[in-house]
């Protein structure tokens, strides 16, 4: 949603609003005034007067009563044309407005404000695409709550691409511009524990984060970075995480194929104080490993290296003994520097 949208449902709300208080000033009037005129002037009883003017301006009709004078009748066909007039106003205004879907929406926005309004520690995500939803989904595993925000993908697009469609009542989605600071008070900065904002331009990332610490200082922010030439202006805009998708998917990549080998398979490379480090997978199959003790083997004195599981089957043995023989058909689990395992390799491995 637009910032032109969303003024003019605040106008439609405000509209509606009036318009309310209007049409029961209006029949309160009309309600006053006949009552009186009835009381007054035809010598009805009270009782009689308030019913007379219910039974007239809402058409029931229940006869005409004996005593009602030529002026009162030519009194109670005005008072039938000022009470139709009345409902018919009011209630062909809001016709329009459900015709034409702006009190649906109203009726929508005031529902996610009052979801959000409950909500505290939540994490909010800026843009819905690719790694926004893969953000999202990563978020919901972990049972967090979400409030997404986008303008270009809707709730039912956003629900889709969902992978657990169990936890998806944890997300609640605000079409709008995150840019605005009335659709980031909408989505509960305030109340906020981080917010992740994954648009493909720098700029717009920057402008999220400036008007997020603004109304928040205390948030917590990663943000995409496209270009690594902006990264100051990230840190300037208050982020405290940037993150650059592109280069380090590419680094991923690129690592995948330099340490590919027939049995290796490379979960992720850690970069921590200037030293990477390795988590892969190897097939002990056809290799000088099967048989042997993990004892026997003396990885850490020998490569700086570590089983830190076994895969038997669809099973995964997290830290096994040191009296565990390597089975032919199993596969184990490294973790070390890249160097030590190169060497690991080289001498179990290679052939």
């Amino acid at each position: 949603m637009s910032k032109s949208k969303s003024k003019n449902l605040g106008v439609i709300e405000r509209n509606l609003l009036n318009r309310v208080k209007k049409a029961l000033v209006s029949v309160f009037l009309i309600f006053l005034v006949g009552t009186l005129y009835y009381w007054l002037f035809e010598g009805y009883s009270l009782i009689d007067s308030i019913f007379f003017v219910g039974i007239t301006i809402s058409t029931v009709g229940y006869g005409m009563h004996e005593q009602l004078s030529t002026f009162g009748k030519i009194f109670t066909m005005l008072l039938i044309l000022a009470g139709l007039s009345v409902v018919l106003y009011n209630v062909s205004y809001v016709t329009a407005l459900l015709v034409e879907g702006e009190l649906i929406k109203l009726m929508k926005q005031r529902r996610v404000e009052r979801k959000v309004s409950k909500m505290k520690d939540h994490i909010i995500v800026v843009g819905a695409g690719n790694i926004g939803t893969q953000v999202i989904n990563q978020l919901l595993r972990l049972n967090e709550h979400v409030v997404a925000i986008d303008n270009l993908v809707t709730e039912e697009e956003l629900k889709e691409k969902i992978a657990d469609g169990s936890k998806a009542k944890n997300v609640v989605f605000i079409r709008g511009d995150a840019t605005s600071e009335e659709v980031l008070l909408r989505a509960g900065i305030k109340h906020a524990r981080a917010l992740v904002t994954t648009l493909p331009n720098d700029a717009l990332n920057i402008f999220v984060a400036l008007t997020a610490k603004n109304l928040n200082a205390n948030i917590y922010i990663v943000s995409n970075i496209s270009n690594l030439s902006n990264l100051t202006k990230f840190i300037y805009a208050g982020v405290d995480h940037p993150i650059a998708t592109a280069e380090i998917a590419g680094l991923k990549i690129v690592e995948a194929l330099t340490f590919l080998k027939k049995r290796e398979n490379i979960i992720d490379v850690l970069n921590i104080q200037d030293k990477a480090f390795q988590v892969e997978i190897i097939d002990i199959k056809n290799t000088k490993l099967a048989g042997k003790k993990i004892e026997e083997l003396r990885l850490k004195e020998k490569y700086n290296v570590y089983i830190i599981g076994l895969l038997k089957d669809k099973d995964l043995v997290l830290g096994p003994s040191k009296n565990e023989v390597l089975a032919d058909d199993s596969k184990v689990v490294l973790f070390g520097e890249i160097n030590g395992l190169s060497k690991f390799r080289e001498e179990f491995l290679n052939s």
